[in-house]
């Protein structure tokens, strides 16, 4: 687990300052290691280090500040997970000096694709899985990527075809931003990298935070930032140096319309079972300790439990927030299965004014406006004190298995529609009318799952600007996804605009800021794929909700944690903002201050907060809060 920068000229060269500048902007994604390399005119792969470069590395290579421009630089941070030694650093440069690469993340499978490529005939200098895909991408090409089971984002220049491929994994766990133009091209794990470079200028992009406003985050390939565009999940980018030419590809598509495999029930709970077993022994490989977070629900209790069995001195950490099981608070619930399973829990109990020491740090560190405050920054750091460097994380089980509300709701919406003719009759001159003018306009499936997220509804972003702006329905590729039926339609937006873009994204965000890795074992790509091709009645019964991962959780957890209601991992602001003055006169205080930019209608945003303790006008308020944070951050003077 990583950072990666990277810098492409066509045309002319560029001085390294550049590159340092981007590198010293996501130090935190890796303190153990800096490295990186420029190429010369010959196209001569040169290796260069900074200041935090191990010294082994140090010895043998001149400093960055000392190149010469070049038309390409790859920049590295690196925190050492897999093969601690010198070995594992990077930039990666083949032997014969025509490969070289940077990576961020983790291939689970390294350790098979290694004896495949050795039985091939290459051989290793490291035990690190950077080399493993070096060597695949000699081996294999671009179809290395097919074989990677992992999360990752990399870059691999190849002197011979003197192209750069850049790829980013299947469910887009580990970003990939990057800005492109005529002239070249630049990219790195965080846009604030890129914004260092001085090559791009920051402004809004309105449709990117509109998009986010509707959907709580801003989907793949969009951003908040004019000019600069995430590389979407499951896609890789060709760079063609000498034809000054970027070519984008799909290599993976989430799985749907499948051809259903004959299983009978037990026979899917237990293959489940064991998949989930050998997905965290290959998720647990690691040359420092690796603990779990345990809220004390059915998914991240049930890997727990699993790597529990696995390792008998496993640690897991919970979270809890007055500690008495109510509102949001899960700990009573994880406590107790910590108990069971006899392993040591890392308790963390949190409160308002822990959080508002750092609140305006946290909120500065995103790159996009959030609806709420997110609990895996506190949770990183704790880890972090405590020496953790990986994470086991149970994020991603709701979406394979379909674990949200709106896939037991979704009938109603069924049953409604057939009245949505009333739209037009219906008088939008008040909030509550309006709602429901908005609510019979869900008639696709799309509409639906983006009314189901809960942001801002597109009458209410116009009550908000009169700038113009396309609905979320009209502004995604794969809006219109063909399926089987409503519960297949939301599997695909969930895994396509939610996991990806939302629950990971947060976590890289907040995890890497504290140097933590986090890994999702239920987003693993075979076993979604798995789950793609059960029968329908299996994945989804319409009674409960992961009807068949629940089956597997009997087998680990207690009748008291599987019956515990739906909470979700969030922090209670809400309550919070209600009950604890140093957070009201945070968010009062942000929100004047957009008021004074003079760029959104500041009498909606009054009425909005004459009504923040409800829950709905909480979290739009809380978008604009966060929007002011963001704006003074990365676009104001």
């Amino acid at each position: 687990m990583c950072g990666i920068t990277g810098i492409i000229r066509f045309k002319d060269t560029i001085a390294p300052g550049a590159i340092q500048q981007m590198n010293n902007a996501i130090r935190h994604r890796g303190p153990d290691d800096e490295g990186y390399i420029g190429i010369d005119a010959a196209h001569t792969i040169i290796s260069y280090t900074g200041a935090d470069t191990v010294v082994a590395i140090k010895q043998q290579y001149a400093s960055i500040s000392s190149a010469a421009a070049a038309s390409l630089f790859l920049g590295f941070r690196r925190l050492s997970i897999i093969d601690l030694s010198h070995c594992g650093h990077q930039p990666m440069i083949t032997e014969d000096g025509n490969v070289a690469i940077t990576f961020n993340g983790e291939i689970y499978n390294y350790k098979e694709l290694k004896h495949e490529l050795v039985k091939a005939g290459y051989a290793f200098i490291s035990e690190a899985d950077t080399e493993v895909i070096l060597h695949g991408y000699r081996h294999w090409g671009v179809d290395v990527l097919q074989r990677l089971n992992g999360m990752f984002a990399f870059a691999v220049y190849d002197k011979q075809k003197h192209t750069v491929l850049i790829a980013r994994d299947r469910l887009g766990i580990k970003p990939l931003f990057y800005h492109a133009t005529d002239t070249g091209l630049v990219w790195a794990s965080e846009m604030k990298a890129i914004l260092k470079s001085g090559l791009v200028n920051a402004s809004v992009n309105w449709q990117g935070l509109f998009a986010n406003y509707q959907l709580q985050t801003t989907p793949s390939p969009y951003t908040c930032f004019e000019n600069i565009q995430s590389l979407q999940p499951a896609h890789c980018m060709v760079v063609d140096m000498q034809k000054a030419t970027t070519r984008i590809e799909r290599y993976w598509s989430i799985p749907v319309n499948q051809t259903p495999i004959d299983i009978t029930p037990s026979e899917a709970v237990a293959f489940l079972d064991s998949k989930l077993q050998s997905i965290v022994t290959m998720q647990l490989r690691s040359d420092v300790p690796v603990t779990s977070l345990m809220s004390g629900g059915v998914d991240s209790t049930t890997i727990t439990a699993i790597c529990a069995r696995q390792h008998s001195d496993f640690h897991c950490y919970s979270l809890g927030f007055d500690g008495t099981g109510q509102g949001m608070d899960e700990l009573p619930q994880a406590m107790a299965m910590a108990k069971m399973l006899g392993i040591h829990q890392h308790v963390h109990l949190i409160k308002p004014e822990d959080v508002i020491d750092t609140l305006n740090s946290d909120l500065r560190h995103f790159e996009e406006p959030y609806v709420n405050l997110e609990p895996a920054i506190a949770s990183s750091a704790y880890l972090h004190k405590e020496g953790y460097k990986v994470v086991m994380n149970g994020l991603g089980a709701d979406e394979v298995f379909g674990g949200y509300n709106h896939y037991l709701d979704y009938k109603k919406w069924e049953q409604r529609k057939k009245l949505f003719f009333l739209q037009a009759l219906v008088p939008g001159v008040n909030d509550y009318l309006r709602k429901v003018k908005n609510y019979f306009d869900l008639d696709t499936v799309f509409k639906y799952f983006i009314n189901a997220r809960m942001g801002m509804r597109p009458f209410e972003i116009k009550q908000l600007t009169d700038k113009p702006f396309l609905r979320a329905d009209a502004l995604l590729p794969d809006a219109d996804i063909h399926t089987r039926n409503t519960p297949e339609s939301l599997y695909y937006y969930d895994l396509a605009y939610y996991i990806g873009a939302h629950h990971v994204y947060r976590d890289d965000m907040s995890a890497m800021r504290y140097s933590l890795e986090v890994r999702y074992p239920y987003l693993d790509h075979e076993l979604i794929e798995w789950v793609a091709n059960l029968p329908m009645h299996m994945r989804f019964d319409g009674v409960t909700t992961k009807p068949l991962l629940r089956k597997v959780a009997e087998r680990y957890i207690t009748k008291e944690n599987m019956n515990m209601p739906k909470k979700g991992f969030n922090l209670p602001l809400h309550e919070w903002m209600q009950h604890a003055d140093v957070i009201q006169q945070y968010a009062r205080m942000q929100l004047d201050r957009l008021k004074q930019r003079g760029i959104f209608d500041n009498a909606t945003i009054e009425k909005w907060w004459q009504r923040r303790n409800e829950g709905v006008y909480f979290s739009k308020l809380w978008q604009l809060v966060t929007t002011e944070v963001w704006l003074n951050e990365y676009v104001s003077a």
